[in-house]
């Protein structure tokens, strides 16, 4: 088995891993390029397709064509030239102009690179969405705010992976949920606070793997149930008069209560919900996925996470409707791409980024309905397949170069490096599952974004929010607190504190990337380790450590225990 060529560690390539890297392969000029097997382990894969990725990290700065103040991606003294969303899709940007020849006494990556570095950005991807300027990766919502990866979204806030859900705040992958308050991994669920993996429900309050329920608190694996606490069941009155002693924010005894209820349960090994031969965690309606995380509706998938609808896919993240993609991330409805990064509605695509609504690219910034281009020059569909087929062959033969200057194998099949985006990686999503000190980053030779100092001016008197929802008054929206935990500054948005007076909820005295910081922490790892039932003792793979104090069971076990 091969060590990866970053971390060292060992790692499978299966048949399988090979047998859809010949399948992906392309054929240009009739002739099929074969892609080499990968010399990065799954993990090192990851960090590198999420190096091009800044979710959370949104700035002020001017479009550097029309001068208007604006939201974007991009820091104000990042050298990359950015445009309005509305310039960048107008005809007053023309990738073409930037085109040029390809240069056979110069590397690949060294010419993508200075291609790259100055073809105009849009200043953030927030399609078809009505008052929702600080969303991102995002479309067709309303009324949302710091909300990532939604789609049908509205009236949410500080939320990451929403789809069709309504007046929900600091939650993460919901599907169809309507006034849910930090619930994570759920759908189908109404009137729910501090709940995960739970479905069709309403009313649940500090409960885990729940469906069908309603009016439960601290509860974990009921099925069809009400009323319950603590998975003991009650009387309507008699619950309700204990929910009203209890309050739905709980004081820290009463935490502890949940959580030792929760160690005391069985834990399903994993959440494979209404899938065929799939091995990962939180996957809905999958066939034959492999080492698979947070994906529905997949089939024929390996080492993939965050994805929905998708078919024939390896190495992938944030991946929907897809079919056939390799070692690529942040797509929407592509076929056939390889070694690219934020791509929607494009096919036959290679080491192509920031690319929309076109076909057969190689090497190319920023396109936007266009079809036969290398490096943003235009071609005839025989010129291109010649070229391309000229150029790969030319990849095989350039070797990479690794820190000391050595030798790391050849151009053609890598993934672009995370040297070549744009974004500092302490800015990217890598940081967040790989996180890596300044320094580690710099001996490495990838970027690093220095913070804004903006705690550093004179911000008022320190503000601490009541503990209780209806002793807070509309002044707060005009205040600038501090997070108890980093001592940063936010605030609260007037849209914020109505969601928190109508669900009665407390106001946050962490600041919202700490919140989602705490809530992604909270998730299993997405890696898988050997252990057995605990019930049964059969092996299974799952995404509990052999360490962990959590009960685990096999899907039968499990199944059997809570029906």
């Amino acid at each position: 088995m091969p060590h990866c060529k970053h971390c060292s560690s060992v790692f499978e390539i299966t048949k399988d891993d090979l047998a859809f890297i010949d399948k992906i392969s392309p054929v240009f000029n009739g002739k099929k390029e074969l892609i080499p097997s990968p010399d990065l382990c799954p993990d090192c894969r990851f960090q590198v397709r999420m190096s091009f990725r800044n979710e959370w990290n949104l700035y002020h700065r001017k479009c550097d064509l029309s001068g208007k103040q604006m939201i974007s991606l991009y820091a104000p003294d990042n050298p990359c030239t950015v445009y309005d969303q509305d310039v960048w899709w107008s005809d007053a940007y023309d990738p073409l102009a930037y085109g040029r020849d390809f240069d056979f006494s110069k590397s690949f990556f060294e010419q993508f690179d200075a291609l790259h570095r100055i073809v105009p950005k849009a200043a953030i991807h927030n399609a078809k969405s009505e008052n929702c300027a600080y969303s991102n990766y995002s479309a067709e919502n309303k009324n949302c705010y710091m909300v990532v990866g939604g789609l049908g979204a509205e009236d949410c806030y500080y939320s990451y992976r929403f789809l069709f859900s309504k007046n929900c705040a600091d939650c993460y992958d919901l599907i169809r949920c309507e006034r849910c308050y930090e619930c994570v991994q759920c759908s189908g669920l109404f009137g729910c606070t501090y709940s995960r993996n739970c479905q069709n429900s309403s009313d649940l309050h500090w409960c885990q793997d729940c469906i069908g329920c309603q009016e439960c608190y601290g509860c974990a694996n009921l099925r069809n149930k009400r009323f319950h606490i603590f998975n003991i069941a009650f009387g309507e009155a008699e619950y309700r008069s204990k929910i009203a002693e209890i309050g739905k924010y709980p004081s820290e005894h009463v935490r502890s209560d949940i959580q030792r209820m929760w160690l005391s349960v069985p834990h399903r090994f994993a959440q494979l919900m209404q899938c065929e031969d799939c091995t990962g965690d939180q996957m809905l309606e999958c066939r034959h996925c492999t080492d698979s995380y947070s994906i529905k509706t997949s089939q024929d998938c390996r080492y993939m996470a965050i994805a929905t609808g998708n078919r024939d896919i390896m190495d992938a993240n944030f991946c929907d409707n897809c079919e056939l993609q390799y070692f690529s991330a942040n797509l929407e409805k592509n076929y056939q791409t390889i070694f690219s990064s934020m791509l929607w509605y494009t096919k036959e695509c290679s080491y192509t980024v920031n690319s929309f609504n076109s076909h057969h690219l190689f090497g190319c910034s920023g396109m936007k309905q266009h079809s036969y281009c290398i490096f943003n020059k235009q071609y005839s569909e025989e010129e291109y397949n010649m070229l391309v087929a000229k150029i790969i062959e030319y990849m095989r033969k350039t070797p990479l170069r690794s820190l000391d200057g050595s030798s790391a194998g050849q151009e053609w099949g890598q993934h672009f490096s995370p040297s070549l985006s744009p974004f500092g990686y302490n800015e990217t999503v890598a940081s967040e599952f790989q996180p890596l000190t300044k320094a580690e980053v710099k001996k490495r030779g990838w970027k690093w974004t220095e913070e804004i100092a903006e705690g550093k001016s004179y911000l008022g008197p320190t503000v601490t929010p009541p503990e209780k929802i209806d002793d807070v008054s509309d002044d707060i929206c005009s205040q600038i607190l501090t997070c108890e935990a980093t001592g940063k500054p936010y605030r609260i948005i007037p849209q914020e504190l109505k969601f928190y007076r109508d669900m009665l909820l407390p106001v946050p005295r962490l600041c919202p990337m700490e919140r989602h910081r705490r809530r992604m922490a909270g998730l299993n790892p997405r890696k898988l380790w050997l252990r057995k039932c605990a019930k049964c003792s059969k092996e299974i793979q799952t995404t509990f450590s052999p360490e962990r104090p959590e009960i685990v069971y096999c899907d039968s076990c499990y199944l059997k225990e809570v029906y």
